[in-house]
């Protein structure tokens, strides 16, 4: 799996090394030496992922992203910020300027190839139904602009057999959302299939496998779309690579920081509620393309799809048309 990747950095050198770290993977990879030149690439290009750095002169990675965020034609992009900080507010700041994720220097390659990949999968996902959504307003099937989609007010259930981290996680959580706890996996299965924005987990659990759970919710049909946040221990490099290859959409680092858990957790539920708005979209205009607007009747090409069916089963020993 290949994708097109932005680096943003104002020092050569960083961007030479990971240019050809990228290269070596067979990734195409566009630089920019300052933010301006990375938002006039980014219209431009297109990108699938921009690996941005923060300290940079004139505008910064933060200033960058959240520009990259308030525009409609890029604000899926996702964006991994790249920094020499590791400070709790640095962290913090991306986040709620729009980052999906926060890389400390020196990068860790294997952690910066697996987020890549798992973002990349997710920016597939998204592409796919903007476009089906672009040719259903073409063709005048869909109409009217995306409103706000928030990421706020959203149920979240919480898989986590650990009482004590699950009930601190929910109290924070519900001062925006609606969070649910459940520590037994098969109870948690069955809620999820309900309506259910995201979908946290504990990927150390003690009576339970978190990523066979999160496995689990990849494969049925019904919650494979939900978004997925996996507590992690960070010094488990195995199991938190193993968790993003498998489909989890970010990572959350033990011990908790609430805050962090809070941007996090909006950030999850605001792209959710945009790829329900671009399936929702796709949906309508299906229908509308064998329904009449007016009546709500099927219409002629419905009818031939149906007929021609019917016909087919006749001629083969079925019930006469």
């Amino acid at each position: 799996m290949t994708a097109r990747i932005l680096v943003v950095d104002d020092i050569e050198a960083n961007v030479r090394l990971l240019e050809a770290k990228l290269t070596a993977e067979y990734y195409e990879v566009l630089t920019a030496s300052d933010g301006p030149t990375a938002l006039a690439l980014a219209a431009k290009e297109k990108p699938d992922i921009v690996l941005l750095d923060v300290m940079m002169p004139g505008m910064d990675g933060f200033q960058v992203c959240r520009r990259l965020k308030d525009d409609p034609e890029t604000r899926h992009v996702p964006v991994v910020l790249v920094t020499a900080l590791d400070g709790r507010a640095d962290r913090i700041a991306g986040l709620e300027a729009g980052a999906d994720e926060f890389l400390t220097k020196p990068i860790d390659d294997v952690m910066l190839f697996a987020r890549v990949r798992s973002l990349t999968r997710l920016k597939m996902v998204i592409d796919e139904l903007r476009e089906r959504e672009a040719s259903g307003r073409r063709m005048g099937v869909i109409a009217g602009a995306a409103s706000r989609l928030g990421g706020t007010g959203g149920r979240v259930l919480i898989v986590d057999d650990h009482e004590r981290q699950a009930q601190r996680i929910a109290d924070e959580l519900s001062i925006e959302h609606r969070p649910v706890v459940e520590s037994d996996p098969e109870k948690a299965l069955m809620t999820a299939r309900g309506p259910v924005d995201l979908v946290i987990v504990n990927a150390t659990a003690r009576t339970f496998d978190g990523l066979r759970f999160t496995a689990m919710l990849r494969s049925d049909e019904t919650t494979r779309h939900i978004p997925v946040l996996a507590v992690v221990d960070f010094d488990e490099r195995a199991r938190l690579v193993k968790a993003l290859e498998i489909g989890v959409n970010d990572i959350l680092s033990k011990p908790i920081d609430p805050q962090e858990l809070a941007a996090r957790a909006r950030t999850q539920i605001r792209r959710k509620r945009y790829t329900d708005y671009l399936r929702d979209n796709l949906d309508h205009s299906l229908e509308l393309a064998v329904t009449d607007q007016l009546t709500g009747l099927h219409n002629r090409r419905y009818m031939t799809g149906q007929l021609d069916a019917l016909v087919k089963r006749a001629t083969l020993g079925g019930d006469p048309v």
